[in-house]
């Protein structure tokens, strides 16, 4: 995607209006809602309104690292936030307001935080999936701002792909905003209702065929919106920038309390374009709405996510088991394994049609891959490789054999029946690689997987399971 800067301007200044009612952005202004976990009330401040339990702990700990004027006074808050509630302590707040107002290190540390943890993974995301119209980005990057992501669900409510995937881009947009509008408008959280504001402005712009965001000023709410002045109209290329953390709706915690990790030093998706690409980044939005659950290589858990069990999660299973046509579980149905179904409604939502063997059984699309490959089916998106046979890449999926019974490796496949389980392959390094599946730890879940020196998975025990096979991604 290119952007001109008038066009980057338009869409900060327009996200600018929404979030503070000036284009220019309100840098100390405070609100307080009830929209943190388990809805209690917080601290919302900035610019582009960044929460206590979110990432105003980042923020604040930027400013007091830049020496900001009030560094010294807001340093000891630091690891107050987002662990002891602060939305009453005035003394905070105030320190808060007069920072954004009267400092401007507080200024432009807020444009550089706000511009990496939101406008940054807008944009990667946007490019991954092949948008390039400049009002495509204003929606994303509003998605972004608002509700932490591009909320997969709702994209599983209409059936346009992304052009990544040989959609329609203008069409794409179009109903995803019809239905984030739904969904705001009929939120059991009322707090969201009155802000349909947002979608009702992006759906007048696509009414009037702005893509190019050339027609100005945008209404944003009642305040019409231009570019900055004096900002040149010569195209750039803004470079990807490695997503930080993006969970769910209001800036979601892990299932601790805490604030999620973001040190990881692998990008989301290296190296890969189209449907693995896509995979990736959809599996890893998974990931983040489930609170980053992570396991390490002896299969270890290393940080708590979001389980199967709890209100607002056990929806989300739902919705992966009715994509392969049980509409009767859901998460709280704990003795139905649900990471095939998992699995699954990733492959489906990256645009995997008719290529793809949707099951509630792992070994149903393991044992297809490996008679795809033998046969040589050309319009199998996977086939299934010995780990000896093929390198892991991004959009692959890793075989395991969890039957307590039987014999299973790549060339015993008792004809699909037998207890296993898949990852997908997200990352891929020089020595490991990284690996996200559904139902891990009643969660979803995201582990690393050593390589040989090779560069190929190692067969046998790895964290306590047997891996056996790779499905390889093709993409012819």
């Amino acid at each position: 995607m290119l952007l001109t800067p008038v066009q980057k301007s338009l869409c900060e200044r327009v996200l600018n209006a929404f979030e503070t009612g000036s284009a220019e952005g309100n840098y100390s202004v405070i609100a307080i809602f009830p929209d943190g976990p388990h809805q209690i009330r917080q601290v919302t401040f900035g610019r582009s309104q960044t929460t206590e339990y979110g990432k105003l702990k980042d923020l604040i700990a930027r400013y007091v690292n830049a020496n900001g004027r009030f560094s010294a006074e807001l340093a000891p808050f630091v690891p107050m936030i987002g662990n002891t509630p602060l939305v009453d302590h005035e003394q905070f707040k105030s320190l808060l307001r007069r920072a954004g107002s009267d400092d401007p290190i507080m200024k432009r540390v807020q444009d550089q935080f706000f511009d990496e943890r939101y406008f940054a993974p807008a944009l990667k995301w946007a490019q991954t999936f092949g948008f390039k119209e400049a009002l495509s980005m204003l929606v994303i990057y509003d998605s972004f701002i608002h509700s932490g992501s591009i909320l997969p669900f709702l994209r599983s409510r209409f059936r346009e792909v992304p052009p990544a995937s040989g959609g329609n881009e203008r069409t794409w947009i179009s109903e995803y905003v019809r239905v984030r509008n739904s969904w705001l408008a009929n939120h059991s959280n009322s707090v969201l209702h009155p802000t349909v504001y947002r979608t009702q402005c992006l759906r007048r712009e696509i009414e009037r065929n702005n893509w190019d965001l050339s027609q100005v000023p945008i209404n944003a709410n009642g305040i019409p919106v231009g570019p900055a002045p004096d900002i040149p109209a010569a195209p750039i290329a803004i470079p990807l920038m490695e997503q930080g953390t993006v969970p769910f709706l209001g800036e979601a915690t892990s299932g601790n309390g805490t604030i999620p990790s973001t040190s990881d030093t692998q990008p989301a998706v290296p190296s890969a374009t189209g449907f693995s690409a896509s995979a990736a980044s959809i599996a890893t939005e998974e990931w983040r709405f489930f609170g980053d659950q992570r396991y390490n290589r002896n299969g270890g858990i290393i940080h708590t996510g979001r389980k199967e069990g709890e209100d607002g999660w056990w929806q989300r299973v739902g919705l992966y088991w009715e994509k392969i046509g049980r509409d009767d579980l859901d998460g709280r149905d704990h003795d139905w394994p649900w990471s095939a179904a998992f699995i699954s409604w990733v492959m489906r939502q990256a645009g995997a049609g008719n290529r793809f063997a949707y099951s509630a059984s792992h070994a149903t699309y393991i044992s297809k891959s490996i008679r795809d490959r033998n046969q040589g089916n050309a319009n199998a998106l996977y086939w299934g490789y010995r780990l000896n046979e093929r390198k892991p890449q991004v959009g692959d999926l890793v075989c395991w054999d969890r039957d307590p019974d039987k014999v299973v490796d790549y060339d015993h496949q008792h004809l699909g029946n037998y207890s296993s389980h898949t990852d997908l392959v997200v990352s891929v390094g020089t020595d490991e690689i990284e690996i996200i599946g559904g139902n891990v730890g009643n969660s979803v879940t995201r582990r690393p997987l050593a390589l040989t020196a090779e560069g190929f998975l190692a067969s046998g025990a790895q964290g306590g399971e047997t891996l056996f096979a790779i499905m390889g991604y093709r993409a012819g």
